[in-house]
């Protein structure tokens, strides 16, 4: 039977290995779990070789539950497959065994001996095997090219071209030295994700999810459009733990989107809403995603201070989606769910509400300057404490387990993401490709600060299209990071500015993870899911450009202009909302929309002219009709089935 090379070249499939595979996995998972503990609590282990041993064992697993492509189905482990595995286990001993070579030799003066050269080019084809089995094609294309201009680059002429390189010196650089695949990308894997990941399925395990969903219901399932303001809530405050969207999708979306749908909201807008609120919780702290621990490993600045940075910008970011929901619930007369259906906050919390322990360990423990890890291990043993309050959440030793195998099969992609952006990084900086990049976009921007912006914008919503969120960040921080920094732009401003259009890559078609993780379960069009999405998360696109010209927005500055800056900014996004669903109190005519929106942005800058500015429009266009929405607000409720089915025909279309 003939396949076409796309399907055969295809992302593998994750399997469940049988007989004494299965054994010898569990036995790895464990292994790798054990290490992890006694590196971060006990060991005082060079983390270039805690990186290598996490590495390339993570890796074995990765090659024992992934297939090699979407055609070979089943639970068998092929040979080829068990050969790369073992392989793996084979250099990571083999690191450990001459690590005070590798941590006391010259790179690049000390030729590298036979043996090391054959581990060294095996574990280069090995990356780009897992990268293309993990994450597919797009990852690895970029990969690929910038080998081979690491080769050939110094064919080139002008500014462009570099050193020749040998392939013992690449291999030198790419494996054996910090640049590369063990390099400080990868601290990155074998530390701070590894411990969020496992905290968050530790508390998804023992029914800390539930509890975001049933308090989400006790809050707003009584109101109008009651299952999307959930949907909004229970996935900003399950994703702020995982930090994954596709988890967050896979997770709350479950529930939400079939009760979305239940009240008459579409297949594409059920999914649109839980996909563009699953994506936030990656620019939500407290534990935002894997980029901003890269972003902290990067730039030098402090986890708690990108969290405390990015905490305004996040909450504006589910205000404006909580916002369009209820305007579009109020505009269609939406009711939520039968009372029956909703329990009461006092109920929650008495019955689920221990499960706010382990979130307030962690924020304590990031606030009182402790690391990260430690802060993530903290939480894991509040969690494993609390499930134990009650029977049916208990952690029981099968359910840790469980939970352990979960978390290394869950993290396995981002550690081949991890391992391919290390060559990335490591090719840019030998080759110097940075600094010729950043001239590039020098040139197209013209110097120009909004110009240097957009340009960077647009270069990393492009990688965003072909690889993960992780990835996306990496490359454009190292290509246009530097560019935006020379023009004025501060650091920390900078790499959130990157961050943010990396995470929203996940609702960006044509490659939207998110978009298509909620399409799987609500039955829709994932291309039609992520342009909705993109318009739900539309104030996510325009404060990074707020908060460069002012950082105000990022809690930076004096208390009065903070203050002035964040609550013209809670205007703006309020108004924003009713502009773009044309709704407040009573329909929008079209023209007062588009001065509402305009007015909005002004407002959202910070900026006293354009605040004020925005201002006058605002209370031109909206405040006339506060009486009507005083009066829609104690008016009942009632389903519009005509005009909901209009909608949903009119977001079909």
């Amino acid at each position: 039977m003939k396949f076409p090379l796309g399907k055969m070249l295809s992302t593998g499939t994750i399997r469940e290995p049988e007989g004494w595979i299965k054994k010898f996995l569990l036995l790895l998972i464990c292994g790798i779990s054990i290490f992890q503990f006694y590196v971060v609590l006990f060991s005082s282990i060079d983390p270039f070789l805690h990186n290598s041993i996490f590495i390339t064992f993570m890796l074995a697993i990765t090659f024992l539950v992934f297939s090699f492509n979407s055609i070979k189905k089943g639970n068998k482990v092929p040979f080829i497959d068990l050969l790369i595995s073992f392989t793996l286990i084979g250099i990571g001993i083999f690191m450990t065994v001459y690590s005070e070579r590798f941590l006391t030799r010259w790179p690049m003066a000390d030729p590298l001996t036979l043996m090391e050269m054959v581990v060294g080019v095996v574990m280069l084809l090995i990356v780009f095997e897992v990268t293309r089995r993990t994450l597919g094609f797009g990852l690895l294309v970029i990969v690929s090219a910038l080998v081979l201009y690491a080769f050939f680059g110094h064919l080139i002429s002008g500014p462009f071209g570099h050193k020749q390189f040998t392939l013992m010196e690449f291999v030198d650089q790419m494996v054996y030295t910090v640049n590369g695949v063990f390099g400080s990308i990868a601290s990155v894997a074998a530390t701070f994700v590894f411990f969020f990941v496992l905290f968050g399925n530790l508390f998804n395990a023992s029914g800390g999810g539930n509890f975001f969903y049933a308090l989400s219901k006790a809050l707003t399932g009584r109101v109008a459009g009651g299952p999307a303001k959930v949907a909004v809530i229970s996935s900003g405050l399950y994703g702020s733990i995982s930090g994954s969207p596709t988890a967050d999708v896979a997770t709350t979306g479950s529930f939400t989107i079939p009760s979305m749908k239940r009240v008459g909201y579409s297949p594409t807008y059920a999914g649109a809403i839980e996909a563009t609120a699953a994506t936030g919780g990656s620019i939500l702290p407290p534990v935002m995603g894997s980029a901003a621990f890269l972003m902290a490993e990067m730039t030098g600045i402090s986890y708690s201070a990108i969290a405390i940075a990015a905490l305004v910008p996040g909450l504006l970011y589910y205000l404006a989606i909580f916002c369009q929901v209820h305007f579009q619930a109020k505009k269609l007369k939406m009711a939520g769910y039968e009372d029956e259906h909703i329990p009461t906050v006092k109920a929650v919390m008495k019955s689920m509400g221990q499960f706010v322990i382990p979130i307030l360990v962690l924020v304590i423990f990031l606030e009182q300057g402790f690391t990260p890890v430690l802060g993530a291990i903290s939480a894991s043993v509040a969690t494993i404490l609390v499930s134990y309050l009650k029977k049916e959440t208990r952690l029981t030793p099968s359910k840790l387990f469980n939970t352990l195998i979960e978390t290394t099969t869950r993290i396995s992609p981002l550690v081949a993401v991890c391992a391919a952006a290390g060559v990335v990084a490591g090719v840019i900086q030998v080759t110097g490709l940075g600094g010729k990049f950043s001239g590039l976009i020098h040139a197209a921007s013209g110097g120009s600060l909004l110009m240097t912006m957009v340009v960077t914008m647009m270069v990393c919503v492009i990688f965003g299209m072909g690889m993960p969120t992780p990835a996306a960040y990496v490359l454009t921080a190292v290509l246009a990071a530097p560019i935006m920094i020379e023009v004025g732009i501060d650091m920390l401003q900078a790499h959130l500015f990157i961050l943010y259009y990396a995470c929203l890559s996940a609702i960006t078609p044509p490659v939207a993870v998110a978009a298509y993780a909620a399409a799987a379960i609500a039955g829709a069009n994932p291309m039609k899911i992520g342009f909705l999405a993109c318009r739900l998360g539309l104030v996510a696109f325009i404060i990074p450009f707020m908060f460069v010209y002012d950082p105000s927005l990022l809690l930076i500055g004096s208390p009065i202009k903070i203050s002035i800056s964040v609550i013209t900014a809670i205007l703006g996004v309020i108004s924003l909302a009713a502009g773009l669903e044309g709704w407040f109190g009573k329909t929008l005519e079209r023209w007062k929309q588009w001065i509402v929106v305009i007015s909005s942005i002004l407002l959202i800058y910070p900026s006293i002219i354009t605040s004020i500015i925005g201002l006058i429009g605002i209370v031109f266009t909206l405040v006339p009709n506060i009486p009507d929405v005083v009066k829609d607000f104690k008016g009942t409720d009632r389903f519009q089935v005509k005009e909901i089915k209009m909608l949903n025909s009119k977001i079909e279309s």
